[in-house]
C-alpha cells in the first residue's frame, strides 16, 4: 500500500508520529513464497514462524491461520503462543536457557523441545522419571560447523565455533543419558546464525543433521530442523546485489537430506524457521522531518523524530528503503546530499546516510521499508515512546494494531515513592 501525504498526517493526527505501518499481505505472501518452494521439493514440511525476530500479535496469528507452527525462545513467548491459540503440540520451543519450570511446562504440553544443554538433557532425566506416563517430544540441538572454501568460519561474527548445541563428547553423553532414561529424540536441529547465509551452509546442515541421526541410529526421529537464517525478498534491494531465493535454499536442503537412504525411505518432516526472510519487508516506519541544518565542513542534517533503534537497532552499515513524501509535493528544489538523523542524543544516531534529497523541510516524512525484523522486539523506550503500529484496514483506512505508549504504560512496571505527583 503506497500513501501520500495526506494519509499519512492523517495518521500521525490521531495516533502520533513516528508509527509503523504493517503489510499482512505481503507477510502472508511471503510465508506461501516460503513453504510452497520448500513442499515442491520435500514433504512432509513445516514452517516455524521465528517469534522473536517480530512477535506482533497480528503477524503471529496469520502464520497459524496459514497452518504454520510458533517457533519461541522463552517463557515470554511460549506463552504468547499459547494465548494467540496455537495447539501446544504445534509450538517449538528452542533457546539456550529454558528453566526447570520452562521445561516442565513445555515437556508436559506436548511441545517440541529443543535441549540446548547437557543441564537441560539432567533435568528432562529427571522429569521423566516424576512423570512415567508422560512421552515428552525431545529433541537435541547440534552443534554445526560452518567453514566455506577458503577454510574460514561462515559462523556468524567470525566465530571459530558458534555457542549453540552439542557437539562431541557432550552430545554422546546427552544421547546415552536420554536413552538410559527412556527418553526417545524425535527431532534434530541444527539452526546455526551464519555471516553469509549462503546456500551452502544449509547444505551443511542438512549433511550435519543425517549424520548424526545415523551414527547414533536415531530411529524414532520425526523432525528435521535446519533452523533460519535465510535470505528473503528484502535483501536484494538493501545490499544491491542478487541474493539466493527459497527455492534454492529448498532444493540444497531436500537433495541433501534425500541422498540419505533412511530419511528417503521414512520421511521425517522438514522444519525451517524462518524469521527475518518472511517479514523483513511485512513494515514500514513513518517519520516526521522536524528540521534541517548544515554545520562545519558544508555537512547537511534531517533530523526526524524517529531513531536508529526503531529502524535498525544492530545500527548495522546498510541504508534501508526509503522514500521522501513531501508535504507540498513535486520535486522542485536542489537536489542535496544529507545524513538523516534521529530524535536522541547519540552522536550515532543515524538512520540513513548520505542520501540525496529534494529540500526536505519540517512537516515532510520519510518512509523507511524492510523494518519488519528485529525492530519492535529490540526498541526499549529509550527517551522517547514505542510508537503505534497501524495496518490497512481493507476499506482505506487504517486499523491501530499497538498504541503509542504513554507515560501511564511506561511507569506501570514501577514502583514509585510517596513523593510523586
Amino acid at each position: 500500500m503506497r500513501v501520500g501525504h495526506a494519509e499519512v498526517e492523517a495518521v500521525a493526527q490521531r495516533y502520533g508520529t513516528p508509527f509503523y505501518l504493517f503489510h499482512p499481505e505481503r507477510f502472508e505472501a511471503n510465508l506461501r513464497q516460503f513453504a510452497d518452494s520448500m513442499r515442491a521439493r520435500y514433504e512432509p514440511f513445516i514452517l516455524g514462524y521465528s517469534f522473536k525476530t517480530n512477535y506482533l500479535p497480528a503477524a503471529c496469528l496469520l502464520v497459524k491461520r496459514t497452518d504454520g507452527w510458533a517457533e519461541v525462545v522463552s517463557r515470554l513467548e511460549y506463552e504468547l503462543a499459547l494465548r494467540l491459540g496455537y495447539q501446544r503440540r504445534r509450538i517449538i520451543f528452542n533457546g539456550p536457557l529454558k528453566r526447570e519450570e520452562d521445561l516442565a511446562l513445555a515437556l508436559g504440553a506436548g511441545s517440541v523441545v529443543n535441549l540446548d544443554s547437557l543441564t537441560e538433557v539432567a533435568f528432562v532425566c529427571r522429569w521423566v522419571k516424576w512423570n512415567p506416563a508422560a512421552r515428552p517430544v525431545v529433541g537435541l540441538r547440534v552443534n554445526v560447523r560452518l567453514v566455506g572454501p577458503d577454510g574460514r568460519s561462515r559462523v556468524q561474527e567470525g566465530q571459530q565455533a558458534g555457542r549453540f548445541g552439542l557437539a562431541g563428547e557432550e552430545l554422546e553423553r546427552a544421547v546415552k543419558m536420554l536413552g538410559g532414561s527412556g527418553v526417545e529424540i524425535v527431532s534434530l536441529h541444527g539452526h546455526t546464525s551464519s555471516s553469509d547465509r549462503s546456500v551452502e551452509n544449509f547444505r551443511a546442515i542438512a549433511t550435519t543433521l543425517c549424520a548424526v541421526r545415523q551414527r547414533y541410529a536415531l530411529d524414532r526421529v520425526r523432525y528435521l530442523n535446519v533452523g533460519g537464517g535465510f535470505f528473503g525478498t528484502a535483501a536484494e534491494r538493501l545490499l544491491g546485489r542478487r541474493v539466493p531465493r527459497f527455492d534454492e535454499y529448498a532444493a540444497a536442503i531436500a537433495g541433501t537430506l534425500l541422498q540419505d537412504d533412511w530419511v528417503s525411505r521414512n520421511r521425517p518432516s522438514l522444519v525451517a524457521e524462518p524469521g527475518v526472510s518472511v517479514v523483513a519487508d511485512a513494515m514500514s516506519f513513518y517519520t516526521r522531518v522536524h528540521s534541517t541544518k548544515r554545520v562545519a565542513g558544508g555537512k547537511r542534517f534531517v533530523t526526524v523524530d524517529g531513531s536508529v533503534l526503531n529502524v535498525k537497532p544492530t545500527m548495522h552499515p546498510h541504508n534501508m528503503p526509503f522514500r521522501h513524501i513531501r508535504a507540498r509535493g513535486g520535486e522542485e528544489g536542489e537536489v542535496l546530499s544529507y545524513d538523516v538523523v534521529g530524535s536522541t542524543c547519540m552522536e550515532k544516531d543515524v538512520i540513513l546516510r548520505e542520501v540525496e534529497l529534494h529540500e526536505p523541510r519540517p512537516g515532510d516524512y520519510l518512509e523507511i521499508g524492510g523494518c519488519g525484523a528485529y525492530t519492535t522486539v529490540m526498541t526499549p523506550p529509550f527517551i522517547n515512546p514505542a510508537p503505534a503500529i497501524l495496518a490497512p484496514d481493507g476499506d482505506g483506512g487504517f486499523e491501530l494494531l499497538r498504541t503509542e505508549q504513554s507515560l501511564e504504560q511506561f511507569l506501570a512496571a514501577y514502583r514509585m515513592g510517596g513523593d510523586a505527583a
